[in-house]
């Protein structure tokens, strides 16, 4: 509809909407596509110039028939060759192989998908399916466990994780993730199970971080937060929700971090302590929610 009537405004404007190579981030997630819309706009209006694709399938919709199929799939590999970022919104990918996604991707991003069993596991021996992938983010999706996490993490160098929501995934699933994760620079945990003994993997392995960010976390003490202050790279931290962690402790590990300029606490939980929480890190930006 947008479309529509934009080509009606005036012949400028259906000049620009009708050049494929002002097309580079694409927005469909406030509609929900079928496969009829989906393949005429991969046909019709996107171009190679493509980089930024956010689409919403039909997951919680009456009609549960999905747009992606290997077919968009294997044009996207030949027709986007700078398609990086992958935004996929309520998409069901149960019948649809790993394998299939471009080679391009740098990014991928799943929100409340659904993911089989067995999928980040490549059908060939010794391939990579996504050689450039060094970003994950992984919001609400449900049957997300440790063995996907240990999956991609196993295949792809990644700098950037977060997670939210991914119940599945415990301190176990971690362990076996952590040796692959050498070169993560950025990780958020947001709603996840994991106790002390994930931030201890954390501050033993992930010696490159340079910002962490652990939201909602239930079950962590100071003794997990003392296992942070080998995190001698770590420039922003964020600590919210984590209502178990004491001022004095958030200061003596924070302190240890040469580099660490910026702290984020819980405004509600910290509320009378952050004058004194700064006071203790004077070349440290404190702020509160």
């Amino acid at each position: 509809r947008f479309l529509f009537f934009s080509l009606r405004v005036c012949k400028r404007w259906k000049t620009l909407i009708l050049d494929k190579s002002l097309w580079r981030c694409v927005d469909l997630t406030p509609f929900k596509l079928n496969s009829k819309i989906f393949w005429h706009l991969v046909r019709h209006w996107f171009g190679s110039s493509l980089q930024t694709l956010k689409v919403k399938g039909l997951l919680n919709s009456v009609n549960n028939q999905e747009f992606l199929t290997p077919a968009v799939l294997q044009v996207f590999e030949k027709r986007f060759p700078n398609l990086e970022h992958l935004h996929l919104q309520e998409t069901n990918l149960r019948f649809l192989s790993y394998d299939c996604l471009p080679s391009t991707l740098k990014t991928l991003e799943l929100s409340e998908c659904e993911i089989p069993l067995a999928w980040f596991t490549p059908s060939t021996t010794n391939t990579k399916a996504l050689p450039k992938l060094d970003t994950l983010i992984v919001n609400r999706v449900p049957s997300f466990s440790s063995r996907h996490l240990k999956s991609i993490c196993s295949q792809c160098d990644l700098k950037t994780l977060r997670l939210f929501g991914t119940y599945r995934v415990n301190d176990t699933g971690f362990q076996n993730a952590v040796p692959h994760l050498k070169g993560l620079e950025h990780f958020k945990l947001e709603w996840c199970k994991i106790t002390n003994i994930t931030l201890h993997l954390i501050g033993c392995h992930l010696k490159r971080l340079r910002t962490l960010a652990i939201i909602e976390v239930n079950n962590l003490t100071d003794e997990g937060l003392a296992c942070l202050s080998g995190l001698k790279a770590l420039e922003r931290l964020w600590l919210e929700g984590c209502f178990s962690f004491s001022p004095t402790c958030i200061v003596s590990v924070c302190a240890g971090l040469p580099v660490l300029n910026y702290l984020h606490l819980d405004g509600a939980y910290y509320r009378d302590q952050i004058e004194d929480i700064q006071k203790g890190l004077p070349h440290c930006t404190v702020s509160s929610t």
